[in-house]
């Protein structure tokens, strides 16, 4: 469901898989393979208020000026992020919330 939905986000660029990562230290963040930076760059360009949606959210900060993906402090901070930037229906909130691991 996640690789539907970033495929969907940013057509340029094809995407094999999306996974939801979780770093050492605790951040939650979405790679996306095979063209990881290629992705996150053309979304950031394609979707520009997603920073502030981000900053919203409390984004690690130093990870939207130097990962191509920004990590949150939980997996509800970065869900919270994609719906809003993406503006996902009803019905893909609640996929994506099972997904993540929540309960609906």
């Amino acid at each position: 469901m996640l690789t539907r939905i970033l495929s969907r986000a940013v057509l340029e660029v094809r995407v094999e898989s999306a996974v939801l990562t979780k770093t050492l230290t605790g951040h939650y963040w979405i790679r996306v393979v095979p063209e990881h930076y290629e992705y996150w760059g053309r979304f950031k360009r394609k979707y520009p208020h997603c920073e502030r949606l981000a900053r919203a959210r409390s984004v690690e900060e130093w990870s939207l000026t130097y990962r191509s993906c920004p990590e949150f402090h939980s997996k509800e901070d970065l869900l919270g992020w994609l719906v809003d930037t993406l503006d996902l229906t009803r019905g893909e909130r609640k996929l994506l919330k099972i997904l993540f691991g929540y309960k609906c």
